[in-house]
């Protein structure tokens, strides 16, 4: 999935003259973007075809609490267990971030050892939350709550 920033969105809104481009543009980046983490959750599972199940296995959080999420009926969970369905749902690190920004909670930190040994994890595909409390663990950091 392709991120714009605002900057660039702002640049193509100011040349837009048509309102057949506009409304191609509001449809691409207005309304219907996710308002809530579960709503983003749920697209960039389904963009990337991966079963419900695997991502709730690879999260580490248990079935019932993950599905009430998923389900919009927890809709600004912690931040460990948001960064554990990002991890078990294969996002990037834009993603990622963008994730923690809808469940309104702490983007990851570039100024925190903790943040960057899971941003680097992410960025190297880490698979699952075990693998990634392993390597928290391994320096002495605080694994993820779930």
């Amino acid at each position: 999935m392709d991120r714009k920033t605002t900057r660039s969105l702002s640049r193509v809104l100011e040349n837009i003259r048509d309102p057949k481009e506009a409304e191609d543009f509001a449809a691409a980046y207005g309304k219907d973007r996710p308002e809530y983490f579960y709503q983003y959750l749920n697209e960039i599972i389904a963009l990337k075809g991966l079963k419900v199940s695997q991502v709730i296995a690879a999260s580490g959080i248990s079935k019932n609490y993950a599905y009430n999420i998923l389900n919009g009926d927890k809709k600004n969970p912690g931040r460990d267990k948001v960064i554990a369905l990002c991890v078990g749902s294969s996002m990037n690190y834009s993603q990622t971030q963008r994730a923690l920004e809808l469940a309104r909670v702490a983007p990851l930190y570039p100024k925190d050892e903790r943040d960057i040994r899971i941003a680097v994890a992410i960025n190297t595909g880490v698979e699952s939350v075990t693998q990634l409390n392993l390597l928290l663990d391994e320096y002495g950091l605080t694994p993820l709550d779930v």
